[in-house]
């Protein structure tokens, strides 16, 4: 037995017992001979209890926390006990993989909302200026435009997450665009990383089933903005909460960008970055980006008021790092929205379907004021598709009720990943919100699949269809269980029988 009170000597002990080439990992059943197995004590298990796994993986030995009963339950295995593991294995990773974040610009971005499409747009604006930049975040990770590896969680564990900067390190990335999450940022996973840019894009009603409170999920975003190294912050400065932020990070003596979709913006100490004359057609958006006194015209591909305000913060990082604005906006030209984010699919004389994420109210009422605007350009009407996840905030289900049933012209309310709940029961909840004189334009389908195909069978050829909630996941997690399914490719099965029912009334 070993304890190891420091992050590096820690790693040293792991260097000697496990030699240079090993992976840490949390996962037993991961494990491969000669891997290190991170045992954690957590909410719905404790680590050590895979100890005999990990030893029949042939695991070389286990890191855990310091406790009382680590030598029985260790198989024989070589062992190191760490006084507050959690907060100390993202260092410790680290150090172990030779800091490879340290080799890249660390840009890391937080926010309720926008967090995948920023990082990507951060990734690909900077790979089009010619940097080989990673996105790493709720979708997977992707170097340069190809993904090298699965989606996970939008923060992946902290010996993940160092694992991954030392693979972006051998192949030679020059930076990274990371998604932060609050529950990522309060948990530890990014202690350990260099980041020398911090974005924020805005602050919601998300993930109160953990924080509990706003303040503490406010103060968990905060985080970031105290990073130590932190050598730039990019701050919508149309949130609240961002607003407050700045105060923080200028007090820090951090260079401040601030954002806004407001030209005539002006926040006290911080360099002005923003949007005029938005206006939008049917291949996407144009608008002005101002910076340092003068503008310049931007066209892009991708709709939404609320992603001009994500292109901001993608230009902003890009701008920390020392990029030409007029080479950003050119770059900015060529975007596409990412995987399962206002992502369209449609036929000829057909309804337009968008599958979209958003599954919190605010991200909702974004979504469907931008779809709003194409509804009525197309000539037809809003129909929202849509449910909320199980065992996530519970307060937010009525909210989404009476968000969509007031922002579209019909709704039809069905099961997301409903996970170990009542997919009714939760349905229930967000009919609830429903105002009395809207209740007429909503409908229950439980099943999702039949949900959408209804939905964009029985639509109009002029209307828009948004099914929202999961976009790019490819499964529907019930009863504990992920079942395959993609939105994106029900709603193309969907047309495709449309198509047959009306070749055959014809």
């Amino acid at each position: 037995m070993t304890e190891c009170v420091s992050a590096p000597s820690c790693a040293q002990w792991l260097h000697y017992t496990a030699g240079d080439e090993a992976r840490l990992c949390l996962d037993s059943r991961k494990l491969e001979p000669g891997d290190v197995f991170v045992a954690i004590r957590g909410a719905k298990a404790d680590g050590l209890s895979f100890a005999p796994v990990a030893a029949a993986r042939r695991a070389s030995c286990i890191v855990c926390e310091k406790r009382d009963d680590v030598q029985q339950k260790c198989a024989g295995l070589p062992y190191a006990e760490v006084p507050d593991l959690h907060a100390k294995l993202g260092p410790i990773a680290s150090l172990y993989y030779g800091e490879p974040s340290k080799t890249m610009h660390g840009i890391a971005i937080t926010g309720t909302n926008g967090k995948t499409s920023t990082s990507h747009w951060v990734a690909a604006l900077l790979s089009r200026l010619g940097m080989s930049t990673a996105a790493i975040g709720t979708v997977g990770t992707f170097l340069d435009g190809k993904q090298i590896e699965e989606a996970g969680l939008t923060t992946p564990d902290a010996a993940t997450l160092q694992l991954t900067f030392k693979k972006l390190k051998s192949a030679q990335a020059k930076a990274f665009a990371l998604e932060a999450s609050s529950i990522g940022l309060v948990r530890h996973r990014l202690d350990g990383t260099a980041i020398e840019t911090a974005v924020f894009t805005n602050l919601t009603r998300d993930h109160l089933d953990y924080h509990k409170t706003t303040q503490a999920y406010e103060a968990a975003k905060a985080v970031l903005f105290d990073w130590p190294g932190l050598k730039t912050a990019v701050i919508n400065a149309d949130d609240a909460a961002g607003r407050r932020f700045i105060v923080r990070t200028l007090e820090r003596g951090v260079r401040t960008i601030a954002t806004s979709l407001y030209e005539d913006c002006v926040v006290d100490g911080c360099e002005m970055l923003t949007a005029a004359r938005i206006t939008h057609d049917e291949s996407g958006m144009r608008f002005t980006l101002c910076w340092q006194g003068k503008c310049h015209e931007v066209a892009t591909k991708v709709f939404g008021r609320f992603n001009v305000s994500n292109f901001l913060s993608a230009a902003g990082a890009a701008l920390s790092l020392g990029f030409d604005v007029e080479a950003i906006c050119r770059a900015l030209e060529t975007l596409h929205a990412p995987v399962g984010r206002l992502q369209s699919v449609t036929r000829p004389q057909a309804p337009l379907a968008v599958v979209d994420y958003a599954h919190t109210p605010d991200a909702l009422e974004k979504v469907l004021c931008a779809l709003r605007e194409t509804a009525e350009s197309r000539g037809g009407k809003l129909i929202c598709v849509f449910g909320a996840g199980g065992d996530r905030d519970a307060g937010k289900r009525p909210i989404m009720g009476e968000t969509a049933s007031k922002l579209a012209d019909a709704c039809v309310i069905t099961s997301d990943n409903p996970r170990t709940e009542d997919p009714a029961a939760i349905a229930r909840a967000i009919e609830a919100g429903v105002p009395a004189d809207r209740k007429h334009t909503v409908r229950m389908e439980l099943d999702r699949r039949t949900a959408i195909v209804q939905s964009i069978c029985q639509a109009q050829s002029r209307d828009v269809v948004l099914i929202a909630g999961k976009g790019h996941e490819d499964y529907q997690e019930v009863a504990g269980v992920r079942h395959p399914f993609d939105d994106l490719e029900t709603a193309r099965e969907a047309f495709n029988e449309r198509h047959a029912r009306l070749a055959q009334k014809n």
